[in-house]
């Protein structure tokens, strides 16, 4: 019986969470711990994320990707090809693409609206590990408005 109960809190808990994701073709965002996520997961398990939390100046809002199981090395820089564009980005210590630089903002501005325009998406780290993903969803998922970046935040007048 206290095993049943368990479940059912547990369960209950996960619920609200649940409720609050939603999936276009292969794209989802969801709501955790303030932030709002925007994440897609290839068929071999590599996952591409945006992370968004409106007020968090620092690791707020970043790209977290992971090609089997791992994250790109810190301090290296990783290859996202978008339609045939190719974007060089720097990864911070902790292994994200941060925005707490002006450039860094930039970027993330740039890729923001591309994920939501272009047909394909590729990341290649500096090991050569390579995945590609599906934006089939990404307009509908991904709002028109940029999340605030790091650096917008803790500069909000430039």
């Amino acid at each position: 019986m206290k095993r049943i109960l368990s479940a059912a809190i547990i369960a209950s808990a996960l619920l609200p969470t649940s409720a609050l994701a939603e999936t276009a073709g292969k794209w989802k965002s969801g709501e955790i711990n303030g932030f709002t996520r925007y994440w897609t997961t290839n068929n071999l398990g590599a996952n591409f994320v945006v992370w968004c939390h409106p007020k968090r100046r620092i690791n707020g809002t970043l790209l977290h990707i992971d090609i089997d199981g791992k994250m790109p090395p810190p301090r290296s820089r990783i290859k996202l090809i978008m339609d045939r564009e190719i974007l060089e980005l720097p990864i911070n210590e902790q292994g994200y693409v941060e925005t707490g630089c002006a450039a860094c903002s930039d970027s993330f501005g740039y890729v923001w609206h591309r994920l939501r325009s272009s047909h394909s998406l590729a990341v290649k780290f500096q090991d050569d590990s390579y995945a590609g993903f599906s934006l089939r969803g990404a307009q509908k998922i991904i709002p028109g408005n940029v999340c605030p970046t790091d650096w917008q935040k803790q500069h909000p007048r430039s």
